[in-house]
């Protein structure tokens, strides 16, 4: 398995965990220079606030995200935690986590994070004929994720399956390693894809695996992202709420992880 701190490049420290420390495109010149290398099977991880919090209360999920090749910050409260946490514990930490959280509102700190369904989509939009295969999704979403970007990028390859339970697992490998992909979209929702992967790492002939949560939801046309600006201030999870509210449970994940900075780590 391809190890982030066998390659030089600059890193973040947070959280017991080495991020990628450097910006989107940078990323993708890091990963097109290893697949020129033919280093195979590298595992990026997509890290949020929702992540860290379930790691914490599940060690084997945290031992999973630590054994990946890349973690990058997707979330904008990891890079206001990272930034927050550079000051002991006390009021000057809530002054500055308010000074922070006033910056990210207008966009300043946003180049910072890599998102996964962004990282998704520049991969494919600018990598001419590479092979990229779409697993998981509901319904048809991996194969209308496919022909979203076929219609972007007309050199790319394309293949994709809903794998289990519609299709067996051994099945989905075989796709897979017969189409040999350069990159390979893993959509099974957070812990869940994660956990295959590392199931299935060592069976795989693949350049790039990832797994993408909700990308396929987006870039099928089931579900709209929120407008850029939105995003440039980190509020993306707020849009993602106000547009399904059913999701309200899942992020009160958000002010949980806000107070344990703020209040719980040294």
């Amino acid at each position: 398995m391809d190890k982030t701190n066998n390659i030089n490049v600059k890193t973040r420290e947070i959280f017991g965990l080495s991020f990628f420390g450097s910006n989107l495109n940078l990323l993708l010149n890091d990963l097109s220079l290893r697949l020129g290398e033919k280093v195979k099977n590298i595992w990026i991880t997509t890290v949020n606030p929702e992540f860290i919090m379930a790691m914490m209360k599940d060690q084997k999920f945290a031992d999973i995200i630590s054994k990946s090749s890349i973690k990058v910050i997707d979330g904008i409260g990891l890079i206001w935690a990272y930034n927050v946490l550079k000051y002991k514990r006390g009021l000057g930490r809530w002054s500055q986590a308010i000074k922070i959280f006033g910056e990210i509102l207008r966009g300043k700190r946003r180049g910072e994070v890599i998102s996964g369904s962004d990282l998704m989509a520049e991969i494919c939009q600018k990598n001419s004929h590479s092979k990229i295969f779409f697993l998981g999704g509901w319904e048809d979403r991996a194969k209308r994720s496919a022909d979203f970007f076929k219609s972007k990028n007309k050199k790319l390859e394309t293949r994709y399956s809903s794998g289990e339970p519609e299709i067996d697992n051994e099945t989905v490998i075989k796709e897979i390693n017969n189409f040999k992909p350069d990159y390979l979209f893993v959509a099974y929702g957070m812990k869940r894809q994660e956990e295959w992967i590392m199931a299935n790492l060592n069976k795989l002939q693949v350049g790039v695996v990832m797994g993408v949560g909700r990308s396929f939801d987006y870039y099928s046309g089931d579900l709209k992202r929120a407008p850029i600006y939105i995003r440039k201030m980190g509020l993306e999870w707020l849009y993602s709420l106000i547009k399904e509210p059913k999701r309200w449970k899942r992020q009160l994940v958000l002010p949980k992880f806000a107070w344990m900075v703020l209040t719980k780590i040294a």
